[in-house]
């Protein structure tokens, strides 16, 4: 009897009582009625033996249920309907329970119950990105929704991923490895595992175990992205992760003194300003699994990431920047911490939402998420933080939150998972009822095109450069 009460009044039963009240779980209406049933068959066995319990109780039970049967009839038609009621409750909880996929060892029946039920109804949220930021992200909003889409880039031609698509013909995995492990259940243990590099005098010298294994089961499967299916169905991931598309591209950059840069590794390293990206091929399909997730998309985030090397390769893809436009879902664009030397600096959080517009449409973005905390202490050499522009002159929601994390010491600041998806979350959750949700009249922004490129908008300027009408929004 005293286990029995310790037992009932334990940490961890309170907790998983108190798990089994968690909205979405769908045990309880079973719960319920198993309860109901079984204080349906103590009555009839209450009635059928004639057991007392007290005056008061028993002329209220002869009042409500059948007074005229007899005891036995009555305790037989409770029993009856308890038996039923319980048989009804654990068919419910065993097809909810059964139905439960638990895809990760390290998870626990009732974290699989969680993630599978719960986290399984969230939103459907779509991110599009790539580099490091993309998987910074989906570490946090793997918490909050199993419908995940990450759309990468493939435009990689550095590193191991840029050796295996030279020597195997296949797309770079690298950003495609990082988000697969930022969605698995043993991120830990399979970051070790995927992140691995070889060091040997041969062939495998500097390549990632992670890299091989996606480059094998693409081999196997005959398809890459039939490969990253079969690895994100090995990691046990939450959500999906979408190549952009399945054409062998490469990023062009042309700069403003006239030079053309030829692969991502010369664009991001360009110590030029640029002018314009391109595609070779010029217009390569998008993967169709990247379009669908657009367009069924609740909440569509873009970035973080390199702005020029992550974020506008896949917008170049004109089906994925057409679904994008055309898409009811809630858009928020997540601008960079910290400028990229070079390449973004002196750009303002407005220069930045001008480029994603100019790449993706006006319609692309609906809010823009800014960092607005500068860590104390001295500044990294080197680092400077983007400024959110004061007064906000444009039509598109501006949020700013405390997003970075001060915990991180380089030259490059970045974005704290926690924080990100947080306020992710709360602005999703905040203006998605303000949204019309019948379709938009749209203008129709034309692009002049200068060889396979998407040039200035309307027809002069450079979109990478500062716009005159912003001039002193910085200090």
């Amino acid at each position: 009897m005293y286990r029995a009460l310790r037992a009932l009044t334990s940490r961890s039963f309170r907790q998983y009582f108190l798990f089994l009240l968690i909205p979405g779980i769908s045990l309880k209406r079973w719960l319920g009625v198993g309860a109901i049933g079984l204080a349906s068959i103590t009555l009839g066995v209450i009635f059928s033996l004639k057991i007392s319990t007290g005056p008061a109780f028993i002329s209220f039970l002869e009042n409500v249920t059948l007074r005229n049967e007899s005891p036995y009839l009555r305790g037989g038609i409770f029993i009856g309907i308890g038996v039923v009621g319980a048989i009804i409750a654990g068919v419910g909880l065993i097809r909810s329970m059964g139905n439960v996929r638990q895809g990760s060892q390290n998870l626990t029946f009732f974290d699989s119950l969680y993630v599978n039920r719960v986290l399984g109804s969230g939103p459907k949220i779509t991110v599009i990105g790539g580099g490091s930021g993309l998987p910074n992200l989906l570490r946090g909003l793997k918490y909050y929704t199993s419908n995940i889409s990450a759309i990468v880039t493939v435009a990689d031609d550095g590193g191991s991923s840029g050796r295996l698509r030279r020597e195997l013909g296949i797309l770079p995995p690298g950003d495609i490895r990082n988000c697969l492990v930022a969605l698995a259940d043993s991120e830990d243990v399979m970051q070790q595992l995927m992140d691995y590099r070889f060091e040997s005098e041969g062939q495998l010298d500097g390549h990632s175990f992670g890299n091989i294994l996606i480059a094998a089961l693409a081999g196997i499967g005959g398809d890459f992205a039939r490969g990253v299916e079969v690895a994100g169905e090995l990691l046990a991931i939450r959500g999906q992760v979408i190549p952009s598309t399945l054409s062998n591209v490469t990023l062009v950059g042309s700069t403003v003194s006239g030079e053309t840069l030829i692969g991502e590794t010369r664009v991001g390293n360009s110590s030029d300003r640029l002018r314009s990206l391109s595609l070779i091929p010029a217009n390569p399909a998008a993967h169709p699994e990247a379009v669908r997730a657009i367009e069924d998309a609740d909440l569509i985030v873009i970035g973080p990431g390199s702005l020029f090397t992550s974020i506008v390769p896949n917008l170049l893809i004109s089906d994925i920047s057409a679904a994008l436009a055309s898409s009811l879902a809630f858009k928020i664009y997540v601008c960079n911490v910290a400028e990229e030397p070079a390449q973004t600096e002196g750009y303002s959080v407005l220069d930045h939402l001008r480029v994603v517009q100019h790449y993706g449409g006006e319609d692309a973005v609906d809010a823009v998420l800014a960092n607005n905390n500068e860590p104390a202490g001295p500044t990294p050499a080197g680092l400077d933080f983007i400024q959110a522009n004061k007064p906000w002159n444009d039509d598109v929601l501006l949020v700013e939150a405390d997003v970075i994390d001060e915990t991180d010491q380089t030259s490059t600041a970045r974005h704290d998972t926690t924080k990100l998806s947080h306020a992710i979350a709360d602005t999703y959750k905040k203006y998605r009822g303000r949204r019309r949700r019948l379709p938009r009249v749209r203008l129709k922004l034309e692009l002049n095109r200068t060889g396979n490129g998407r040039d200035a908008i309307n027809g002069g300027g450079n979109p990478f450069a500062r716009s005159n009408r912003d001039k002193g929004a910085r200090n």
